[in-house]
């Protein structure tokens, strides 16, 4: 079910908009919709308990180029972001929702998305899309998984050391020396979709 047309309303980081979407319930729209703002707000806010709440108990989260990249559990999710984004500032924003299926308890929603994580080491700008599967639980709507699919990504060393890190991991030396840092680097960096195009 795909490129149904009509509106719902979505919050962004302190901002409302109104957004084209496919129509079938106006409520677990607007509940999904909402759970994307909180997503955004409270991953800005670093609130991790009311931000592990948002998801199912066997959540998933993509960020790298493989599913086996895929972390998997509401818990581990958290661990890995507030791991990633301790002590970072962060701006994250979802805009202009496209829902590709939806059922009664389950909806799948492609966003435009934009981030930025500023810390003392470095500087990063991002674009693509949030690719979000959501199910009604018992206690509501709750997000299944995310997936992101970046078209741009722009990381700016702000220390010596990060510039160090980054001339590593281009030269291969990261990988044999920390494996999971360079992990985590590559799949920061990693850019699927060229500008301008829409995942499948």
């Amino acid at each position: 079910m795909r490129e149904k047309r009509g509106y719902f309303r979505v919050m962004l980081i302190g901002s409302e908009a109104a957004s084209h979407a496919a129509v079938g319930d106006a409520e677990p729209l607007q509940a999904v919709a909402d759970l994307k703002s909180q997503y955004c707000q409270r991953l800005d806010a670093q609130e991790w308990d009311g931000w592990e709440d948002l998801f199912t108990e066997d959540g998933v989260m993509q960020i790298g180029p493989s599913a086996d990249s895929a972390i998997r559990g509401r818990r581990a999710i958290r661990r890995l972001l507030a791991t990633q984004l301790r002590g970072a500032r962060t701006l994250h924003q979802a805009r202009n929702p496209e829902v590709r299926d939806e059922g009664p308890d389950h909806i799948q929603v492609l966003w435009e998305m934009n981030d930025r994580v500023s810390t003392r080491l470095y500087l990063l700008e991002g674009a693509g899309f949030y690719e979000d599967k959501y199910l009604r639980t018992s206690e509501g709507w709750k997000i299944a998984s995310v997936r992101l699919h970046r078209s741009k990504v722009d990381l700016q060393a702000k220390s010596f050391l990060m510039r160090a890190i980054l001339r590593m991991h281009r030269n291969g030396w990261l990988r044999r020396l920390a494996k999971s840092a360079d992990r985590t680097l590559t799949e920061a960096l990693h850019v699927s979709l060229p500008e301008g195009q829409r995942p499948n």
